[in-house]
């Protein structure tokens, strides 16, 4: 097996097992909060391969490992699905006497107040929301313990890179080699700084800003000019027209174009094709449109000048559109940030995610994206590895953005998902505390499933044809 499939299958079980569980996690814990009986916890579904009894719970490893399940005592048809896959019609329903009793026969030994049906409505939809519930959790614990461990990435230079004609940078006379040294009579050590203190925190009223005084050192003087932000109508932002000057390299992909020429962290690119670069978009835009072909590099380390050439590797960046890219990063050096600010930039961050998530299956929905923008396993693998080759923190970014789909994915009104379970609870309340017939329950659950699996196939085939071109 090569190192780069060995680390695709290595990041494909990490993200899968962390989100399963996690979300199994939930269910299981809040069972055991309402003191429902739980027979079986399983990670993975299909035949169950390493099985251990704790207590009154076997826990298991099932061979197949795309989700998990929680059995419940008296959870009525559901555990037969688990058990068997199939349903089988029973003599007498769930709710009524009858049915009770049957099912205290199937579950014999086990207290009728422990079973789950018993349970109030309010306890059993907190049961089916809690493993959803859990992914949101873990994507927010992620983010907020990732700020805190890495810190914000901020671009550590003041030197100006690129300008663009006609933006508010050129109109203040700034040049490109300006080095910035205070914004509004304030000393700056970083662009970050640079962008906070000139771009309006929010949008104002006539979409203008005022201008912003701006000292700069050029040809060892210093000149002060004055920069007022332009608002982008088309885009919906605000610009300040220039770059930071930053062609030093950050991140390298492993196994990536620029990892085997021999880039490093810190190497300081000074030309690409023979054009002298100074920002990191300048080295995009040179290597976009070069996919496939030889580009000859030139740069700079430990005041050595090396040179060599790189072939950028075509890469879809949007359904459709596809660049060429030699998997390397701009370099940034990161600020500390307090447990406080990291709680609440992580609970944005989630927060984020979910209205992203959200969007992007509204343009689904409306058919502005097409069905090859849906990724099945083969492409969540491709991405994990992709991920796990930049970092491990890039790893656990898209497992907390992964968490986040599965939190929506789950909600969907479909039978077999949690989003189902809650429709058919809601329904038992709205019908007076009657629940729907488990013949309806077990038709919509068969057809849900049915749907399910028709979707996945359809999804890993088009993975195949997307990953392999065939």
């Amino acid at each position: 097996m090569s190192s780069t499939l060995l680390t695709t299958v290595v990041a494909f079980l990490i993200t899968l097992g962390l989100v399963v569980i996690v979300h199994e996690l939930g269910h299981f814990l809040f069972c055991k909060l309402f003191g429902v009986y739980v027979k079986t916890f399983s990670i993975g579904i299909g035949p169950k391969m390493i099985r251990k009894r704790w207590g009154e719970t076997e826990y298991v490893l099932s061979a197949i490992p795309f989700g998990g399940y929680v059995k419940m005592a008296g959870e009525g048809m559901m555990e037969e699905i688990q058990d068997t896959g199939t349903w089988e019609e029973r003599k007498y329903p769930l709710g009524t006497e009858e049915g009770n009793a049957e099912a205290a026969d199937r579950d014999e030994g086990i207290p009728l107040d422990r079973q789950f049906h018993a349970k109030p409505a309010w306890q059993r939809l907190l049961v089916f929301v809690a493993g959803p519930l859990f992914n949101v959790i873990l994507a927010f614990v992620l983010y907020a313990g990732l700020i805190m461990a890495d810190g914000l990435q901020v671009i550590p230079f003041t030197r100006v890179g690129d300008v663009v004609p006609g933006g508010p940078a050129a109109a203040a006379g700034l040049r490109v080699g300006d080095e910035i040294i205070a914004v509004d009579g304030k000393e700056v050590d970083s662009w970050d700084q640079i962008q906070d203190l000139l771009l309006p925190a929010r949008l104002r009223d006539g979409r203008s800003a005022p201008a912003v005084p701006v000292s700069v050192r050029r040809d060892g003087r210093t000149v002060d000019l004055e920069l007022q932000p332009a608002f982008v109508d088309s885009a919906g932002y605000w610009t300040l027209g220039m770059e930071a000057w930053n062609t030093t390299v950050g991140l390298v992909q492993k196994g990536g174009p620029a990892d085997r020429l021999g880039l490093r962290e810190g190497d300081v690119i000074l030309s690409v094709d023979g054009h002298e670069v100074t920002s990191f978009s300048q080295i995009a835009r040179l290597i976009n449109d070069r996919a496939g072909k030889v580009v000859p590099l030139v740069w700079k380390r430990d005041g050595r000048v090396m040179q060599g050439v790189v072939t950028p590797q075509l890469k879809e960046i949007a359904p459709g559109r596809s660049v060429g890219r030699v998997f390397m990063e701009p370099f940034y050096g990161h600020r500390r940030v307090g447990p406080g600010k990291a709680l609440v930039m992580g609970w944005q961050r989630t927060m984020a995610t979910i209205r992203m998530t959200v969007e992007t299956l509204g343009d689904f929905v409306r058919r502005k994206l097409g069905l090859d923008s849906v990724g099945g396993p083969l492409r969540i693998g491709q991405a994990a590895g992709e991920m796990l080759r930049w970092s491990f923190s890039h790893l656990m970014y898209f497992v907390a953005f992964f968490s986040i789909n599965l939190f929506l994915l789950n909600l969907l009104p479909i039978p077999v998902l949690d989003g189902g379970h809650v429709l058919f609870l809601l329904l038992e309340v709205a019908r007076g505390g009657k629940p729907v017939p488990e013949r309806v329950q077990a038709i919509a659950t068969q057809m849900g499933l049915i749907f399910l699996l028709l979707f996945m196939t359809f999804v890993v085939v088009l993975d195949v044809w997307k990953v392999t071109g065939h």
